[in-house]
């Protein structure tokens, strides 16, 4: 009993990390450390008054809706994240498109250099790419394929092992740490949907698979998932986190009653 204990303790990931995604995830979390940084000086710029003070606290919820991306790609299951690929894409994307109206309502009511600042941001904002890297999209496939043409047959079975062992090599669930953090993901979002819901099944299904070849997925020694954290790549609680309480609760929305 004193191993499993001390097994599922090792198996905590860190509190923000991301394997799934990886890319995305640190171009958008470079992009929120620029903004978070010339926060402070826009905030003390008191933009427009009233007008401004009330975008300033729109970016601040644009940028607490974009960690909020960061934080679930960093705690949900790796299979559900890479099945609804296209689906995180498009959260990035609107997460950057709110970040970039923001700035651009933000940038023409203060001072020059600091709209210069503002403008280089929005410039790289629309530049960032978020798209799917060929791992992650080559998991995602064989995911979808494996929910939609689930049968009984032995035949199915064979492609089953084949499929999942692709999977877990791509996503890096390469080991019993990994495996038990995966088991544990899924069961939190299972805790999050309804009976009704119609992902309730998908992932249902997706950690019956989990269970039934867990001794069929590759034990990789050598993969970066052999790591404590599990092979998730691990985000600087310093940096785009520090911030979190302060911007979120929007301290600017004080000076409208000044």
């Amino acid at each position: 009993m004193g191993t499993d204990v001390a097994e599922v303790a090792g198996a905590v990931p860190p509190r923000y990390s991301c394997q799934v995604h990886q890319s995305m995830c640190t171009e958008l979390m470079k992009l929120i450390e620029r903004i978070e940084e010339i926060y402070p000086r826009i905030e003390a710029a008191r933009p427009g008054w009233a007008s401004g003070i009330r975008l300033l606290c729109k970016l601040g919820g644009a940028i607490e809706r974009a960690k909020q991306l960061l934080q679930y790609c960093s705690e949900s299951s790796r299979l559900y994240l890479a099945y609804n690929g296209d689906v995180i894409v498009s959260r990035f994307e609107r997460s950057r498109t709110l970040l970039e109206q923001c700035l651009g309502q933000i940038k023409d009511m203060v001072p020059v250099m600091l709209s210069i600042e503002i403008s280089s941001i929005i410039d790289d904002l629309v530049a960032a790419k978020f798209s799917l890297v060929c791992s992650d999209e080559e998991a995602g496939k064989a995911i979808r394929d494996l929910l939609q043409h689930y049968t009984s047959s032995s035949h199915f079975v064979e492609y089953e092992i084949g499929a999942l062992q692709i999977v877990a090599s791509r996503l890096c669930i390469t080991n019993p740490v990994s495996l038990l953090i995966e088991k544990r993901s899924i069961k939190k979002l299972l805790h999050r949907v309804g009976d009704s819901d119609p992902k309730k099944k998908n992932l249902l299904y997706l950690l019956h698979l989990l269970k039934k070849y867990r001794d069929l997925i590759p034990n990789q020694a050598t993969n970066p998932d052999s790591q404590p954290d599990g092979g998730r790549r691990i985000l600087d609680d310093n940096s785009v986190y520090s911030n979190s309480a302060r911007i979120g609760s929007c301290p600017a929305r004080e000076l409208l009653n000044m």
